[in-house]
């Protein structure tokens, strides 16, 4: 199992409203697919952006990070609550804003 971390931030320079962090949970759950094995999920609402932790499992076909990334671009593409709001850094996805950490880096 890996953690995914995965920083939203608004899409403007207005303001955005985030969702209360229980409802990013559920989500989060909903966008998800069985094969992409998500285990755990966690959330930090923070006034000017969102703080994602999903935890997956990497499979044949997929790492455990494009499996979260897959989850949160579904939840954000089809999800009202999470309008306004995309992954810092797309399309680049700069390293600062996603990082994978494995049982190695952390016993």
């Amino acid at each position: 199992m890996e953690l995914t971390l995965i920083a939203l931030t608004p899409a403007g320079p207005v303001a955005v409203r985030p969702p209360d962090r229980r409802r990013i949970i559920d989500l989060l759950w909903a966008a998800a697919a069985p094969g992409e094995r998500l285990e755990h999920v966690s959330v930090q609402v923070r006034p000017h952006g969102i703080r994602l932790g999903l935890f997956t499992v990497a499979t044949p076909g997929q790492t455990a990070g494009a499996a979260a990334l897959a989850i949160c671009r579904r939840a954000l593409a089809s999800s009202p609550p999470l309008s306004g709001w995309h992954i810092a850094g797309e399309p680049s996805l700069r390293q600062d804003a996603i990082r994978h950490k494995t049982q190695q880096e952390h016993p």
